[in-house]
């Protein structure tokens, strides 16, 4: 009796032993997974660009993949999934890597993983990975949402990070297009959307090359392009505009308006708004808007007197900055967007009247929005307005007589006033509002 009471007591003492190692009477801890437990495929991505990316497991494990992706059982592209894998899987995705970075980042976890953490608002992934921020409990965080009819997860915002991850890192490269060398732009000449085809756009409009034939501007490109007054050259630059974006295959629609010059308090009739639209599949009125004013300011002294001695002229006959740069932007943008199927509507405005007061914008806010569609909701709006750098910019700022606040009195100041704008008088910011309406 006595001998089994001791063997009863021995037992029990080794189970207390063996219970840390056993996982706590057989709950197995979950496996520890490391970034040589992933591969991606290819192993340097295409920045800019969709692309087919394969994720192959060689455990059970989640992956989060925080870049856009286009589903291909929806057609849309959504920002980031979720997967799970099992050891041997593997998942082909076609993911936008980013263009303007050489790190792409990709966060794995436990099988079945529900939250994960992700990067502030300020910072890119790059950043956050140099500062082990997946090994971190204080990240901002996402939660996985289920797929509808078997179509790959989506995520929402969460409080809950899930704690730290497992990153996996995988190089970008941007493409260069054969055509162009990388003096003249060819780092920036491949993508979805590309520098080197907004100045492509910039170079068509902004062409002064005499031309003997041109009755209008007696230019090769689109010059003269201020608002109304019966100005043929502003009506030759619209109907380019329409006919490319027509071309996109866009469903173009114009707004005539009547506005009272400022100068003259006469009525202008011939001003009008160019919006090019791509309905959306499923919110046909919910519009994101993307917008540029295409006309330019009048040369008031024809561009005759140095700015830096009489002071600034109110514009020219290109126009070049203010505004083809935003122009060819949109220009860009509508051509890359074009093609895809959205569940909302996407809207690419050029606006007229913007030197006189934002009337163009105005015009179409106020009528063709409130009145005429009042069912529609404009959720974001983008708008470019001289959206480059070039004289009278920072770097395009002439040397010497104290035009140039940096070094050699060439460059512009990089110091920012309290109100947020550079010191230099010469730099102009670029203006880019994204935001709600």
């Amino acid at each position: 009796m006595a001998g089994s009471r001791v063997l009863q007591a021995i037992l029990l003492v080794s189970l207390m032993f063996l219970a840390p190692i056993s996982g706590c009477f057989g709950e197995n801890e979950p496996e520890i997974i490391s970034e040589n437990d992933v591969v991606v495929t290819p192993a340097i991505l295409s920045g800019g660009v969709f692309q087919g990316v394969t994720i192959s497991a060689d455990k059970d494990m989640s992956a989060f993949i925080p870049y856009l992706i286009q589903n291909e059982e929806t057609g849309f592209v959504q920002n980031s999934t979720v997967v799970d894998l099992s050891a041997g899987d593997s998942v082909l995705l076609q993911i936008l890597a980013p263009p303007r970075t050489d790190t792409a980042v990709i966060l794995v976890g436990e099988y079945g993983r529900e939250n994960w953490p992700v990067r502030t608002i300020d910072e890119s992934w790059r950043s956050w990975y140099a500062r082990d921020g997946f090994a971190m409990d204080d990240n901002p965080g996402v939660s996985r949402v289920a797929g509808i009819n078997e179509s790959i997860d989506t995520v929402t915002q969460s409080n809950l990070s899930g704690g730290p991850v497992t990153a996996v890192t995988v190089p970008i490269q941007r493409q260069m297009a054969a055509a162009y060398a990388e003096a003249d732009g060819g780092r920036h000449s491949m993508g979805l959307v590309d520098g080197r085809t907004v100045f492509n756009y910039i170079n068509v409009m902004s062409d002064d090359t005499p031309d003997p034939t041109d009755a209008i501007d007696g230019a090769v490109g689109y010059l003269d392009r201020w608002a109304g007054q019966g100005n043929a050259a502003y009506e030759d630059a619209a109907q380019y505009l329409i006919q490319t974006l027509e071309n996109f295959g866009l469903e173009v629609i114009t707004q005539r308006f009547v506005y009272e010059s400022l100068m003259t308090g006469a009525q202008n009739p011939e001003a009008y708004n160019i919006c090019g639209y791509r309905f959306g599949s499923v919110n046909p009125d919910k519009w994101m808007v993307f917008g540029a004013h295409f006309d330019i300011a009048p040369p008031v002294n024809g561009g005759m007197l140095d700015p830096h001695i009489f002071g600034r002229t109110y514009g020219t006959r290109v126009g070049a900055y203010d505004n083809t740069a935003g122009t060819s932007m949109v220009l860009s943008v509508a051509e890359a967007m074009a093609s895809y199927e959205t569940r909302n509507t996407m809207v690419f405005c050029l606006w007229s009247g913007e030197e006189g007061g934002k009337r163009g914008s105005d015009f179409w806010t106020d009528y063709w929005v409130k009145e005429d569609n009042p069912e529609v909701e404009v959720t974001n709006y983008v708008n470019l307005d001289m959206a480059g750098v070039n004289w009278p910019g920072g770097g395009g700022a002439p040397c010497g007589n104290g035009h140039g606040g940096g070094e050699g009195g060439c460059d512009p100041q990089p110091e920012i006033d309290p109100d947020g704008y550079p010191k230099d008088e010469e730099v102009w910011p670029m203006r880019v509002y994204i935001g709600p309406s």
